[in-house]
């Protein structure tokens, strides 16, 4: 009898347990996380220069450009074409004494025979187009103008980054304490001023 009590009690929602609220599904999880990381990416990348024009303004600034750097050994080989050239000037002063006798007459006189010559000679050293002594030299500095492009290129790339994640951070979760939210703004302007001391890129005006 109390069995049977007890099923219609459950029949007719009189009693048993409540039902718990079922979790959203994992994909809906994923899905809101994905929009949320969207729109704070798109609100720490407002304004912000592409990564790749902060590494070629980075390099620019670091080194020559390597089409130039190239030339560098072009030159070298055809300096061998420039000829050498030398320029000679020369004054003579030349004075004669003439003393004596001449048809029965004392001949005594002084005679002055000024010279002016001027002359230019055209030299080539045609070995340096087979090899150029100055292509090692020239080679040698295109090598470390690289290194220091590229050593500018991936600093830069670094602070690109570190600035991102620092606008990120103040747009995402800022802090409540005063202090706190300025010591995050003040570094963030030191690496902006650092990055544009490499680049030339942030002044007035960056985000």
């Amino acid at each position: 009898m109390l069995l049977v009590v007890a099923l219609l009690s459950i029949a007719l929602g009189g009693g048993g347990p409540t039902p718990r609220s079922m979790p959203p599904p994992a994909t809906d999880v994923a899905s809101s996380a994905r929009d949320e990381a969207a729109r704070l990416l798109g609100l720490a990348l407002a304004g912000e220069p592409r990564v790749e024009a902060v590494q070629r303004a980075a390099e620019a600034r670091a080194a020559p450009g390597r089409a130039e750097a190239d030339g560098w050994r072009r030159r070298a080989r055809l300096a061998g074409l420039v000829p050498r050239v030398t320029a000679e000037y020369r004054h003579d002063e030349r004075t004669y004494h003439v003393l004596g006798l001449s048809s029965g007459a004392e001949v005594d006189y002084m005679r002055s025979m000024p010279g002016d010559s001027f002359s230019v000679r055209l030299g080539w050293d045609l070995e340096n187009l087979v090899f150029a002594r100055g292509e090692l030299e020239a080679a040698s500095a295109a090598e470390r103008a690289e290194a220091k492009r590229r050593a500018a290129s991936e600093y830069a790339t670094r602070l690109y980054y570190e600035r991102l994640r620092l606008r990120l951070a103040l747009i995402a979760a800022p802090p409540a304490q005063g202090r706190a939210r300025a010591e995050e703004e003040l570094e963030l302007d030191a690496v902006t001023a650092e990055l544009d001391a490499l680049t030339g890129l942030y002044g007035e005006g960056a985000p």
